[in-house]
């Protein structure tokens, strides 16, 4: 039989296929396309790509696009009234919206709601952060909106980083180290997407904030590229780009019945929250523990005490060794001198300075003092160890 081509509608695709979101675009299109629409569909993954296909083909009879929003090819589209959907394009790149052009987007007010309500039901924090690499769009801001006005009344500091999409140089590093450094831990983190969580990941690892205990870090998308393969699972919002694509779909098969156009926001943005790692629930004894520790390594050039540990932690001195008996299965004094050797160690190693010199800078009473001291930990002098271990 033969077939009559001029009853299929060409619709032109513009979809990059890089990310998860993308990709679930494409599959809710083609759900929609299944329920026996006589579409003949060219996929295109570059705003060149579509600007070629019209050059070359004459303009389609519809298109769907998901593409960063820039202006050039969206011209040649509107100078021509193709019935065009926009997926998550903010509604002024393609203004005024009218016959025959809409947009589909997320809910993103709604999504950083979510963000907030998850790391509120994991526990409590002393900090919030809310990290963007992609200001200059408009989700981002959506995002944080709706994370800020969840957490409008908690009652501690509440921040935005904005990082690079690039590969952080060192600068960028220091200032998001910086940032960890001084906001008060714990620090709940809501990245906006989670390419945005892998500088997070990089700084945490290299000045040992550990994951969830100091930072818990959740994202968006659930790219299981990132989120299984980080050294923590990433806790992740997998968003309904599915849907989005269906309703896109359907969209444009209206507007190509000279439909006039419109925004749809879909409410129901949120497909599910994957919970992992990143955001494990951390019992009290343990972020107790976690404090202890951070305290001791913070301060192994000095004599520390349990007493010291017990009162920066706010528990009694038995409590303390109970726990850390508990938990660590050492005693608090056992830790202290790990920590304290450790230092010492790696003073003797990288430093041209005096065995005398070493002991006044790590408060102890004489040199003889701390030699009594290493040799008890490790059996040996500071001397030889440094001989030893020289180069």
């Amino acid at each position: 039989m033969k077939v009559n081509n001029q009853s299929f509608k060409r619709v032109a695709v513009a979809v990059g296929i890089s990310g998860a979101a993308e990709r679930d675009y494409l599959s809710g299109i083609f759900r929609y396309v299944n329920t026996g629409k006589r579409w003949s569909l060219d996929l295109l993954k570059t705003q060149d790509e579509l600007e070629h296909h019209i050059c070359a083909n004459g303009h389609p009879d519809g298109v769907i696009v998901a593409l960063p929003n820039k202006t050039r090819s969206w011209k040649t589209l509107l100078k021509n009234l193709t019935p065009t959907v926009f997926i998550d394009i903010p509604p002024q790149d393609v203004m005024p919206i009218s016959k025959p052009f809409s947009i589909v987007r997320l809910d993103d007010v709604g999504i950083g709601r979510v963000a907030a309500d998850h790391l509120l039901s994991r526990g409590r924090y002393n900090s919030f952060l809310c990290v963007i690499d992609q200001p200059q769009f408009q989700y981002p801001s959506h995002r944080r909106q709706g994370f800020y006005e969840r957490l409008g009344n908690v009652g501690v500091p509440v921040e935005t980083l904005v990082i690079s999409e690039s590969a952080a140089d060192s600068k960028e590093i220091e200032m998001i180290r910086q940032t960890l450094m001084r906001l008060p831990r714990p620090t709940a983190i809501f990245a906006v997407r989670d390419r945005a969580a892998l500088k997070i990941f990089d700084v945490c690892r290299r000045f040992n904030l550990s994951i969830p205990e100091k930072v818990a870090v959740l994202g968006v998308d659930n790219d299981e590229l990132f989120c299984k393969t980080l050294p923590v699972k990433l806790s992740s919002i997998l968003p309904d780009h599915e849907q989005v694509g269906f309703l896109a779909a359907r969209e444009l098969n209206r507007l190509m019945r000279d439909g006039n156009g419109r925004e749809i926001v879909y409410p129901k943005s949120v497909k599910e929250i994957f919970m992992r790692d990143s955001t494990r629930i951390i019992p009290p004894a343990a972020r107790l523990i976690s404090a202890a520790m951070s305290y001791i390594a913070d301060n192994a050039m000095r004599p520390l005490r349990v007493d010291d540990v017990a009162r920066h932690i706010g528990v009694s001195r038995r409590l303390a060794e109970m726990r850390f008996r508990q938990i660590q299965g050492e005693s608090i004094m056992d830790i202290i001198t790990h920590h304290r050797i450790a230092a010492l160690k790696t003073r003797l190693r990288n430093s041209q300075k005096s065995v005398s010199q070493i002991a006044a800078e790590f408060e102890f009473s004489s040199s003889a003092a701390m030699i009594r001291y290493f040799k008890a930990a490790t059996g040996i002098t500071p001397s030889v160890w440094r001989h030893d271990n020289a180069g």
